[in-house]
């Protein structure tokens, strides 16, 4: 395949100087960042006895056939081992109420056991820890894993799922928020 059929199977435009530098200051891309609502999750897995988590705003759907999702971990995070390691994960997404969970789970200081003292936890198909009243919980096996700058893209096919009728809790300009009907 030539290099111009190569960038537009990945959409790129072959006019697109791929390698051209970046000029975005980090700081800039983070204020900007700051702007958007994102919805809170509680990532979680388990390799035998151990567990462990993390709050995620970097995590979306990517595809219904096969039911896929996509979460965005960062390489340094204590819990990125264990889903390496099992090849597994759970996306607990927060109702609104739920937001002491989220602060529990981006404690890097505590423990895996005083993060899930918060809650009650069950499993469904990957023993990944799923958090009893989420918004929506998605257990996933690990499709793929595409590393990139100081995080690893995690594509997971769900293999199983829950869900409840609540709002989401949502983060943005450094807060949890509360979604309101517009108008």
């Amino acid at each position: 395949m030539s290099a111009s059929q190569e960038a537009r199977s990945h959409g790129r435009d072959e006019g697109a100087d791929t390698n051209a530098p970046a000029n975005v200051d980090a700081a800039e891309f983070k204020m900007a960042m700051r702007q958007l609502a994102s919805p809170v999750g509680v990532i979680t897995a388990r390799n035998g006895n151990i567990r462990n988590g993390l709050t995620a705003t970097a995590i979306c759907s990517v595809s219904t056939e096969p039911p896929t999702m996509l979460v965005c971990v960062n390489r340094n995070a204590s819990a990125e081992a264990i889903i390496a390691a099992r090849g597994a994960f759970a996306i607990n997404m927060l109702t609104d109420e739920q937001h002491n969970i989220a602060r529990l789970f981006s404690t890097s200081k505590l423990s895996p056991d005083e993060r899930f003292a918060g809650a009650t936890w069950s499993e469904m198909v990957t023993g990944s820890p799923v958090l009893e009243g989420a918004v929506a919980a998605f257990d996933c096996v690990v499709e793929d894993c595409i590393p990139s700058g100081s995080h690893n893209l995690y594509i997971g096919r769900v293999v199983g799922v829950t869900s409840v009728d609540h709002d989401v809790l949502l983060y943005r300009d450094g807060l949890f928020r509360r979604l309101q009907p517009a108008g």
